[in-house]
């Protein structure tokens, strides 16, 4: 529960959704800091310790109890957290307490096999989102404000000004995304990298991919910046023409969120592809480079690509909206 959170700040906003649907609820999270929720809304923190998981596990199993044995709970929803949901699965199923676990990643885990036998329902964003879909786990799409993230009302041409928002990590490909622009040959493109790595492990990939990919070696065109506030990104996204991504791991919050604001996204992640399409806009499945859809895109015309904005964004409302997906997961605890 932190504003400032890398990866979970928009955990903040569900809670607020959920807490519409419910007298009282009771956060217990890994770490606390700047946040503002609703008034029947009570947090805690376990102080997870990354590195000391032994001592995390029994700090938080201890916490959890002592809040379990003096609150009545009619259901528990664990939120991207397979590890802590796996602790405390076991015994939601002994006492028949109602257990739902949010999850979408494609990296399968032993923690995760562990909610999948103790859980009532794993719910993930798309099919292709977890590793190991059965019955107990359904997709209901992913949940974006589109207040915060709210349509920008203009196309500007040339599409010249790419961006990426996302930490600075391996797995997120940025030397594919450099590769693939550079290999475009578009006259006045620009490319923005706003991240900062989630490690210091992951701090030695940044420092290669900037060394590699610096000014003196010809790639003047890329700007190298660090990690934004979330609150940030929907203002950051009217200063550039076209999101462009890379990884495939599972559905990413951030082109869902630069296509709710209206930029074009550019990428290969499959899940999405499967919703929005390619910018060759055909309906076949053959799967692009990313290269490709940067030159599919450039050819489209501004009147065509309006038009497909315009579908992108009333797929995304309907799929993608926080609204829609906090009615499922209530509708899914009270059934």
């Amino acid at each position: 529960m932190d504003y400032f959170s890398k990866v979970y700040s928009h955990q903040i906003g569900i809670v607020n959704e959920l807490s519409k649907s419910f007298d009282q609820v009771t956060v217990l999270t890994g770490k606390i800091g700047a946040y503002k929720v609703s008034s029947n809304v009570k947090v805690y923190s376990s102080n997870w310790q990354t590195g000391r998981r032994i001592y995390s596990s029994a700090k938080f199993l201890f916490i959890f109890l002592k809040i379990f044995a003096t609150k009545r709970f009619t259901g528990v929803f664990s939120h991207m957290t397979s590890v802590q949901a796996a602790l405390i699965s076991p015994l939601t199923k002994f006492f028949k307490v109602k257990h739902i676990l949010w999850y979408t990643h494609t990296a399968d885990n032993f923690a995760l096999r562990v909610c999948l036998l103790f859980t009532n329902r794993v719910l993930t964003a798309t099919s292709g989102a977890f590793p190991n879909l059965n019955s107990k786990v359904y997709a209901i799409g992913h949940s974006i404000d589109s207040v915060v993230f709210s349509r920008r009302s203009r196309v500007t041409f040339p599409l010249n000004r790419f961006v990426h928002i996302g930490r600075f990590d391996p797995i997120k490909k940025i030397e594919d995304i450099i590769s693939a622009l550079d290999l475009s040959k578009t006259e006045g493109l620009s490319l923005t990298l706003i991240g900062s790595p989630s490690s210091s492990k992951n701090t030695e990939y940044q420092e290669t991919i900037i060394e590699n990919f610096s000014n003196t070696n010809g790639f003047g065109w890329i700007k190298f910046l660090p990690s934004i506030n979330r609150s940030e990104i929907p203002d950051t996204l009217e200063n550039f023409d076209v999101f462009i991504h890379a990884c495939n791991a599972g559905l990413d919050k951030a082109i869902l969120e630069a296509t709710f604001v209206g930029l074009p996204v550019v990428t290969t992640n499959r899940e999405y592809l499967k919703i929005f399409g390619s910018w060759n806009l055909k309906n076949d499945s053959t799967e692009y480079t990313l290269l490709e859809e940067i030159k599919f895109l450039l050819k489209i015309d501004k009147a065509k690509l309006i038009t497909e904005l315009d579908r992108r964004y009333e797929i995304a409302l309907n799929k993608c909206e926080i609204k829609a997906w906090t009615r499922q997961v209530v509708e899914i605890f009270n059934s």
